[in-house]
């Protein structure tokens, strides 16, 4: 975490003002005299927000406050994350926060607990293989089969043949190829 007093961006008043200077990594804004940064207006709470620095993100949670905080005109409930062109409303006073957010590198190397292993764990199990679906990872793994010869049945045989669709056959024997007399003899099977 950065150190404490350097500035890690600013807090302007949308419509205008004096930028506030973030220089904690957690910060309560409120009423009272005691907060971090102290705003003095009736429809703001004692203590009514705070914002967190954490991996390069200002993250920002309502500390049950009467008027609410509000992140681009939509109430919060949970913590969330402020990036720079949003609008946060601390009990209806509009602010923008001026810095500059991390990208995944630095939350990767601020959280080294993620080694190799958990990483390789992962990008072995994708929710189409946790769902049995194929993916082209495991399509590509399998072993490539020689497709099946699909044959007509006579009506005849069709009707004594219960274990299969009821003009349809699968054949490991491939067709015959070869002189023109197999191959009339091949148009003669199909005809029948």
């Amino acid at each position: 975490m950065p150190p404490v007093g350097r500035n890690l961006g600013y807090m302007n008043p949308v419509g205008g003002g004096d930028p506030i200077p973030l220089n904690k990594t957690e910060i309560v804004i409120g009423r009272r005299p005691g907060c971090d940064i102290r705003l003095d207006f009736e429809n703001v709470s004692g203590k009514h927000c705070n914002l967190r620095f954490i991996n390069g993100l200002w993250m920002v949670r309502d500390l049950g406050s009467t008027n609410g905080t509000t992140l681009n005109g939509s109430m919060i409930a949970s913590e969330q994350s402020v990036m720079p062109d949003e609008e946060l409303g601390i009990a209806g006073h509009l602010f923008t926060l001026d810095y500059e957010p991390a990208g995944p590198e630095a939350f990767l190397s601020a959280h080294k607990e993620l080694d190799e292993e958990v990483v390789q764990e992962r990008e072995r199990h994708s929710l189409m293989d946790l769902a049995g679906l194929d993916t082209d990872e495991t399509r590509a793994k399998r072993p490539k089969r020689a497709p099946t010869v699909i044959e007509r049945l006579s009506a005849d045989e069709a009707e004594f043949d219960d274990a299969v669709p009821k003009h349809f056959k699968q054949s490991a024997k491939p067709k015959k190829q070869g002189n023109d007399e197999d191959f009339f003899d091949i148009i003669k099977d199909e005809v029948k």
